[in-house]
């Protein structure tokens, strides 16, 4: 047999795959305290009085009592962290379907298109108008912004000519009319247009997807019923360690089964204020779609993009 010689990889400029290194778990762990500084401000003064007297025997559950609370927060917690992921995935998924029909818009503008009317500024408006949909869906669906991104947008929408309190559902509207134009004044064919509603139609639905997702929260009742059980089972827990002469695991186990629920709460939100670890990266989504677009022509200001998820903006 001959030796192969061994012919190391290179390294190209698109970048790495986004990866949460161990580096990072500190900074993970301050935004999820962050997020409980309630739970555990009611926490601690409840855990010290409970540990710091003598608790009744008849206010304890028997073991059955308390395995059987157990399962029940098990399959509560198990429901809700399933339902959180996924809404939070579906979320992923339809802003990555906008990714994709966001190029779609330009490549089928550009494969109906003369040369000439491809590089007429009237077109360049046309594949602005995605771009200023999906940074305004974007600012709509969190109601929040970076002040430099919302300056950003205002300047792209008045080189548009389009007001600044232009909403997703105007500047569909106008890109709707633009189609109606272009077809009439023979830029593009009927197959042209068709293609090009169809690219529009399916933004739309995206749209409602997300939207359905951002004011459809999980019922209070559910809510309620699932942080009720996850307290009333730590703390029989907590006393029953307590009785076994082992305080400090009852208490970790206690915070352990409130975080894991609280998490799963913070990932429902998918476009909440809850820190980059919970929320999805729009900012980054929407710089990505705009250098596909507009290379170059869009001052982000002092925002910059990161592919690391406990930064994620």
């Amino acid at each position: 047999m001959t030796n192969r010689a061994v012919v190391p990889y290179q390294s190209g400029p698109y970048g790495d795959p986004p990866t949460t290194r161990i580096a990072d778990y500190g900074r993970v762990l301050s935004q999820l305290l962050y997020q409980l500084r309630f739970d555990l401000l009611f926490f601690i003064p409840i855990c010290t009085l409970l540990i710091s007297i003598d608790i009744p025997e008849g206010w304890l559950l028997n073991n059955k009592a308390v395995s059987g609370l157990g399962i029940a927060m098990s399959i509560f917690i198990g429901f809700r962290t399933s339902d959180a992921i996924s809404r939070w995935w579906e979320a992923r998924k339809l802003w990555g379907a906008i990714i994709n029909i966001s190029r779609e818009w330009a490549d089928v503008l550009r494969s109906h298109l003369s040369p000439d009317h491809w590089n007429n500024a009237r077109t360049h408006r046309m594949v602005q108008f995605q771009v200023a949909l999906v940074w305004q869906l974007n600012f709509q669906l969190r109601n929040f912004w970076h002040p430099d991104l919302r300056r950003m947008l205002d300047q792209l929408l008045q080189t548009m000519k389009l007001p600044s309190t232009s909403t997703v559902r105007s500047l569909s509207s106008e890109r709707a009319a633009e189609i109606q134009a272009f077809y009439q004044d023979d830029w593009i064919n009927d197959w042209g247009r068709i293609q090009l509603v169809e690219v529009s139609n399916r933004f739309t639905d995206a749209t409602g997807g997300l939207e359905r997702i951002r004011n459809t929260p999980i019922p209070a009742a559910y809510d309620m019923v699932v942080r009720s059980i996850i307290w009333v089972f730590g703390t029989e827990l907590m006393l029953t360690f307590k009785e076994l002469k082992s305080p400090i695991t009852g208490i970790m186990l206690f915070v352990t089964f409130i975080v894991a629920e609280r998490i799963a709460s913070y990932v429902e939100g998918p476009f909440d204020r809850d820190g980059s670890s919970f929320s999805l990266p729009l900012n980054g989504i929407c710089s990505t779609i705009s250098k596909d677009l507009v290379p170059g022509e869009l001052d982000f200001g002092r925002f910059q993009t990161t592919t690391n998820p406990s930064r994620w903006d």
